[in-house]
């Protein structure tokens, strides 16, 4: 993707561009900002700028997207760029300590772990480029993080790494004062609701509308849903059955939990292409499906305990889940604020519990109990 069809990060693309030119960069980046606003397609084309063939692109800061080390990087081949995922280092539920460094006693692995191949020369680009997605708490591991540290204080000339989190706040503060900060923003609503447009003709106003409300401003997380017809029902069959069981009772929360369990253990929801099982390797887990579901589970009801908010205050206008408005504004008036507020406070608990390897059942449990007001 052009740094051109990146939408909503002008200012941030503008001074990414500008360190190229000047040769500013510095060999460590933060790249933090909400979910889905555009960080990892940012940092993949910012390494095609560093390593571009194409002398008249680079010297304007810019990548041509057609030369061999442009095409090597679009195609995740590029032996001068490396992205660490929980997927691409095992497909474990974060980035482990072995694909930082070798422990001692033990033979390198390979590829090479990030440390050890950062001392080497870059084999045919001019810029090693590493990027660890997510970089925070719990993805990246404190052990991880603790052993990158040797690398961001004496790094290579010629070795840029870029750490990238939706929650710097859970960023080890050692690789944040090692880093400097790079920051993403949320677009306006038209701005995701023109790239909608743009790269999902196909999707219907209404789904389009609803999908603008609950991107909240995440351009690149829309135009994912957009593309993704089990997001969607996954999403329709969540909303309609918080809407069916709401306010209150145990076994209204009891049923919202196993919906949830359900919904959360279906692979092709959100895990991302290339995290299935491939090469004959076996795929992730069912506990690791389910934990990487379940943050944009729980991000749903969240939008929806944010509009009965939102209604309850009077102020229907800015709803997120604009296709359930109606029965939004029936239960709204049925719910206290007080049990609202706490009811949001709860969920966004849940998911940094769950995020942290709390039980899921358990939490989710607990979830619905608590928000549900039962006694």
């Amino acid at each position: 993707m052009p740094f051109s069809d990146i939408i909503g990060q002008d200012n941030t693309i503008a001074w990414l561009q500008r360190a190229i030119v000047e040769g500013t960069v510095g060999h460590a980046l933060l790249f933090y900002g909400p979910e889905g606003c555009g960080k990892k397609v940012t940092a993949m084309s910012f390494a095609k700028a560093l390593n571009c063939l194409d002398e008249a692109h680079r010297a304007k800061g810019d990548f041509c997207d057609v030369c061999r080390a442009c095409n090597l990087i679009n195609r995740g081949n590029h032996p001068d760029v490396r992205l660490f995922t929980p997927a691409t280092t095992g497909g474990k539920t974060v980035i482990p300590i072995d694909a930082i460094r070798t422990k001692s006693g033990e033979s390198p692995t390979h590829p090479l772990p990030l440390r050890e191949d950062a001392q080497l020369k870059p084999m045919e680009g001019r810029t090693k480029v590493y990027i660890l997605d997510p970089a925070n708490r719990p993805g990246l591991q404190e052990d991880a993080g603790n052993s990158l540290l040797l690398t961001l204080e004496e790094p290579p000339n010629h070795v840029v790494i870029i750490l990238i989190s939706s929650r710097p706040n859970s960023v080890l503060p050692t690789l944040v004062s090692r880093c400097r900060p790079v920051r993403f923003n949320l677009s306006p609503r038209d701005a995701v609701r023109n790239a909608l447009s743009t790269n999902a003709p196909d999707v219907d106003d209404i789904t389009a509308e609803a999908i603008t409300g609950m991107a909240a401003g995440r351009v690149g997380w829309a135009i994912a849903v957009a593309q993704n017809p089990a997001v969607l029902k996954t999403r329709q069959e969540l909303m309609d059955a918080i809407m069916s069981y709401l306010p209150r009772g145990r076994r209204s929360a009891l049923k919202l939990a196993k919906i949830m369990h359900d919904l959360s253990s279906a692979a092709e929801i959100l895990i991302e292409p290339g995290e299935e099982e491939t090469g004959g390797k076996k795929g992730p887990s069912e506990d690791q499906i389910r934990r990487r579901n379940m943050p944009e589970l729980l991000d749903i009801v969240a939008s929806c305990w944010r509009d009965l908010m939102i209604c309850s205050m009077g102020e229907p206008t800015s709803l997120l889940n604009t296709d359930y408005e109606d029965r939004i504004r029936a239960i709204a008036g049925i719910i206290s604020q007080a049990d609202l507020r706490t009811g949001l406070h709860e969920i966004m608990r849940t998911k940094l519990h769950i995020e942290r390897n709390a039980n899921i059942d358990l939490s989710l449990e607990r979830l619905w109990m608590t928000i549900l007001c039962v006694k």
